[in-house]
């Protein structure tokens, strides 16, 4: 594993892991983990094959920030890449290993691709989290730039599971079918939080009926709705349309998603003045910021906009989120708060309910907004709080 960052490399080493993920800390400590860490780059002429798993964020200005794959891509051509493989698992534009990563490799070394080395796309598909155990057991898409490339790519992935399911095809396509996967998601994310918002016009519950409309019916599969966000899904419809002139529901999608967090906010401020209060004087707990349940990832986390939007309107905003150290105590967070937003569904906070009653001195007297409706109604109405949940208005 090379990495330009010396203390990354260095934490890694220790044993110390950079973030939560299920598993990874046990592995780090294997004795023959640390001597497969390098910082130097003449160690790279050693390998044979060059597997890129670097980032691939947006700029500020929502175009493909490609500046850590070309940063890696200069790394390699220092060591000589005759008789090489190169492998792409970043998610990336289509066309990005055919007319960004070739041309810049065959220009620095003077090579051929396919004569001279190898490349394949082969993106990575795992869900952090999870992602110890999926890159053993997850299918593969591959496509080379040649068959003969696609074979030495499968070989490898056969490798790491003999049993593993390896769909073969062309470099685009391999590159479009992380995107297409990931925006299949992504939009039926939205319309479930569509769906959540139309059950509010007509005050009901959108748990409840998506449960109804799901129930033993074979063609249902309707998502819950709540907050969407993360490194990946918010960023790859612009991957997958930075080309494309024409209007489309991917955008559309986006801009419902990205909605919701004001949304929660309005819904919070309506039910403060209904107990004649003011949002701008109000003290709120924020339960979880990482973007998804069970993780520390703050990338793109809508919990992080709910936050930027509390404080735009003078909130004074206590975060607890027990995977994310510096953040404040549970305690802290519920105590003296005049209303509570579950804004991550970490599953530590699925029946919470009694433990933040206890918390605030068995004092029920504020508001609880569940963006997932993580909790049980009864028993939030018995402790006496005043209990709303993103997707439902039903008295």
């Amino acid at each position: 594993g090379f990495d330009h960052e010396r203390s990354y490399i260095s934490s890694l080493k220790k044993g110390v892991a950079p973030f939560h993920e299920e598993g990874m800390a046990k592995l780090i400590q294997h004795p023959n983990f640390e001597p497969c860490l390098i910082t130097n780059v003449s160690k790279l002429k050693a390998c044979d094959l060059f597997i890129f798993c670097v980032g691939t964020p947006l700029t500020s200005t929502y175009h493909v920030d490609y500046s850590q794959l070309f940063s890696a891509l200069s790394s390699v051509v220092k060591a000589p890449l005759n008789g090489k493989f190169v492998i792409l698992r970043s998610t990336v534009p289509p066309l990005t290993l055919t007319e960004r990563v070739i041309p810049f490799l065959e220009e620095k070394t003077g090579l051929k691709a396919g004569a001279d080395f190898g490349a394949a796309s082969c993106p990575e598909r795992v869900l952090e989290g999870h992602a110890i155990e999926e890159i053993i057991n997850l299918p593969e898409i591959i496509g080379g730039i040649d068959q003969e490339c696609t074979e030495i790519a499968t070989a490898l992935f056969k490798k790491i599971n003999p049993k593993k399911i390896i769909t073969k095809t062309t470099s685009v396509s391999a590159e479009l079918a992380k995107l297409y996967a990931n925006m299949y998601r992504y939009v039926n994310f939205a319309l479930a939080n569509e769906f959540a918002l139309l059950a509010e016009q007509f005050r009901q519950d959108a748990t409840e009926i998506i449960h109804a409309a799901n129930n033993g019916y074979p063609r249902g599969g309707i998502p819950k709705p709540g907050l969407v966000g993360g490194p990946c899904l918010v960023k790859d419809g612009y991957f997958l349309l930075s080309n494309t002139a024409f209007p489309d529901f991917v955008m559309l999608a986006s801009r419902l998603n990205e909605f919701i967090p004001q949304h929660v906010v309005n819904r919070l401020r309506i039910k403060l003045m209904e107990k004649g209060r003011f949002l701008h004087a109000s003290k709120v707990g924020l339960l979880g910021l990482a973007f998804k349940g069970g993780s520390d990832d703050e990338r793109d986390s809508p919990s992080l906009k709910i936050l930027e939007l509390l404080r735009s309107e003078n909130v004074v905003v206590t975060s607890h989120d027990p995977y994310i150290k510096g953040t404040a105590s549970l305690k802290k967070a519920v105590h003296e708060a005049d209303a509570i937003i579950i804004a991550t569904n970490h599953p530590v906070f699925t029946g919470i309910e009694k433990k933040i009653f206890d918390l605030r001195g068995k004092k029920g007297d504020c508001i609880v907004l569940d963006c997932w409706s993580m909790l049980d109604t009864l028993t939030m109405e018995k402790c006496g709080f005043d209990y709303i949940k993103f997707g439902s208005r039903k008295k």
